[in-house]
C-alpha cells in the first residue's frame, strides 16, 4: 500500500536534489539513481541537466513561476513487507510508466522514518516532444491508479477507494485508518495496560518497553516511542491523560501532587528512597521520598506525592520536625504551572500540513484565525457581564480549569481501579470525556483572554512566569 503525494519544485533545485539524495538517508546514496547520465553525488550537474532540457520547452526555465521539477513522493506502509531495494525497484517502474520514459528523474528511497519512501524528482521537460509536462487535475489520480495497480502486483496491499478525501498529512495514520485501526489508540491501550502491571515509574517504563513502547523523559513531558516502527508520539499528541502527573497517579493508584528539585538539593540517596533538603530551610529540614515515586532527569528530579497523606519532614538528624499536608509542602517547593495548552484539543493548524495545496493551507489557517476571534469576543462578552476585569477573568478561568484537571486526574486514577477489579468502566470513561469537554473549553477561553491581554501589555511577564511575545506589525 503506497500514498502518492505532489509537490512542484521552483526555486533551489540543486538544494532539492541533494535533499532527496542525502546519503544519510539513502543508505550511503546506494537507493539514489538518475537518468541525466551524471554522478549521484553531482547535484549541480543534475540541476543543469535538467534545466538545459527546459530551455527547450516554452519560456524556458527563466520565466516567472517555472516550475524546475516534480516532486513525487511515494509512501509505503510501515506493515507491508517490502525492502527499500524492492521500494527503490518499484519506484522506478512507477516513474517510468507515469513519464512514458520520456522524462529525466532523480529517485531516492529514503529509510530514515518508519515508513520506507521514494522521492522522485521529475523534469518536466519531455525529451521527444519538447514539451513541458503539465499537471491536470486528474493527474494524481491517475498517478495514483497507477502506484496501487504495482503495489496489487507486489503482493502489497492497497488502500480503500471508500476512505476518499484528500489525503491526510500524518501517512503513518492514514495507514492505520485503512487497516480499521489507530496507531494513537494502540499505543495508548499500551500505556493503560502498562500501568495496570506496575508500580512505580522505572516498572512502568520497563513494562511499556516489554510491550514495544519505548517512554523517555524530557523535563515535563513524556515520549512515547513505537519500537517496531519508530513512530513517535509526545503526551501531548496522545491527550493529557498520558502526560507525567497522569501516568503517575495512574501508577499511584491516586491523585498525586508534583514537587520538582534540583540535584543539588539531594541528601541522601539509597536504592529506596532520595533524602531532599528542603528549600529554604538552610539545610534543617528534610523530606524522604520512596524512589518509585520519583521521575528524573539529568539534574532535575520530579516526584510525586500521594493527596490527602501528610508529610513527614525531619531536621538534619533524622528526627521527626513537623508534617504538612502534600498541597503544604508548596510553601518551600514550587508549585508546577498549569499549562492550559495541554487541555485544548489540538486543531487542523497545529497539525502537519504536508502534502496540501496552497489554497487548502490558507483556508485551515483562516479558519483557525476566525475561530480564535470569534472566542475572544466570546470570553470579553461573558466578562463584561460579570462585571469582571480580563484579569480577574483569566485568573478565574485559569483556576476552573485547573480544577476540572484535577477533577479528570481523579477521574483516571478510578479508572485505573477500576480496571484492576475487572469492573464496568464505560460510566467513569463517559464521565471522563465529559469533563474532558468541559475543561477543554475553560483552557480555550483563558487562553483566548490571556491573548488579549498579551496584545495590550507586550513582553510583560505572565502568570505562570513565563514572558508574553511581543509581535510587531508591518505598517503600511
Amino acid at each position: 500500500m503506497a500514498v502518492v503525494k505532489i509537490r512542484k519544485v521552483k526555486a533551489t533545485l540543486a538544494k532539492s536534489i541533494a535533499y532527496v539524495t542525502d546519503p544519510a538517508k539513502t543508505d550511503g546514496q546506494r537507493l539514489a539513481s538518475t537518468t541525466t547520465g551524471h554522478d549521484i553525488a553531482d547535484c549541480d550537474a543534475i540541476a543543469a541537466a535538467f534545466l538545459n532540457d527546459l530551455e527547450s520547452t516554452k519560456g524556458g526555465s527563466a520565466r516567472k513561476g517555472a516550475v524546475l521539477a516534480l516532486h513525487v513522493i511515494q509512501s509505503f506502509d510501515p506493515d507491508d513487507p517490502i525492502t527499500p531495494e524492492q521500494a527503490h525497484s518499484l519506484g522506478e517502474r512507477f516513474v517510468q510508466e507515469i513519464t512514458a520514459g520520456r522524462h529525466d528523474y532523480v529517485i531516492a528511497t529514503h529509510t530514515d522514518r518508519a515508513h520506507v519512501h521514494n522521492h522522485i524528482l521529475i523534469c518536466p521537460a519531455d525529451l521527444t516532444t519538447g514539451r513541458a509536462m503539465r499537471l491536470t487535475r486528474g493527474t494524481l489520480g491517475r498517478w495514483r491508479q497507477v502506484s496501487d495497480r504495482l503495489c496489487e502486483e507486489n503482493g502489497l496491499k492497497v488502500i480503500d477507494p471508500t476512505l476518499g478525501g484528500r489525503v491526510s498529512p500524518d501517512l503513518a495514520q492514514l495507514y492505520a485508518s485503512a487497516r480499521g485501526e489507530n496507531a494513537k489508540d494502540r499505543v495508548r491501550a499500551l500505556i493503560d495496560q502498562a500501568c495496570m502491571a506496575s508500580r512505580g515509574f522505572d516498572a512502568f517504563r520497563r513494562e511499556l518497553e516489554r510491550r514495544g513502547v519505548r517512554v523517555t523523559v524530557r523535563g515535563r513531558r513524556l515520549t512515547y516511542t513505537v519500537l517496531a516502527s519508530g513512530m513517535r508520539f509526545s503526551d501531548r499528541r496522545l491527550g493529557v491523560a498520558y502526560n507525567m502527573l497522569a501516568v503517575m497517579g495512574k501508577l499511584e493508584r491516586c491523585v498525586v501532587h508534583e514537587i520538582g528539585f534540583h540535584d543539588s538539593l539531594v541528601a541522601r540517596r539509597t536504592r529506596t528512597a532520595v533524602t531532599v533538603r528542603v528549600p529554604g530551610t538552610r539545610g534543617r529540614l528534610r523530606l524522604t521520598i520512596p524512589v518509585e515515586r520519583t521521575i528524573r532527569d539529568g539534574q532535575v528530579w520530579r516526584a510525586y506525592l500521594a493527596d490527602g497523606t501528610r508529610q513527614m519532614l525531619t531536621d538534619a538528624r533524622g528526627r521527626y520536625a513537623m508534617s504538612v499536608p502534600c498541597t503544604g509542602l508548596y510553601e518551600w517547593f514550587a508549585r508546577p504551572d498549569v499549562r492550559l495548552e495541554d487541555y485544548c484539543r489540538r486543531r487542523f493548524a497545529d497539525l502537519g500540513l504536508e502534502g496540501l495545496d496552497r489554497r487548502t493551507i490558507a483556508q485551515a489557517l483562516a479558519a483557525d484565525r476566525l475561530a480564535d476571534t470569534l472566542r475572544e469576543l466570546k470570553v470579553l462578552v461573558e466578562a463584561a457581564k460579570a462585571g469582571e476585569a480580563r484579569g480577574e477573568a483569566f485568573a478565574r478561568l485559569r483556576s476552573d480549569a485547573e480544577a476540572g484537571g484535577r477533577r479528570m486526574l481523579a477521574l483516571m486514577v478510578a479508572l485505573a481501579e477500576a480496571r484492576d477489579q475487572g469492573d464496568d468502566i464505560r460510566p467513569l470513561e463517559t464521565e471522563l470525556a465529559a469533563e474532558e469537554r468541559r475543561t477543554g473549553e475553560l483552557a480555550a477561553d483563558a487562553l483566548a483572554l490571556r491573548r488579549l491581554i498579551e496584545r495590550e501589555r507586550p513582553g510583560q511577564s505572565r502568570d505562570d512566569g513565563s514572558r508574553a511575545r511581543t509581535v510587531r506589525r508591518r505598517t503600511r
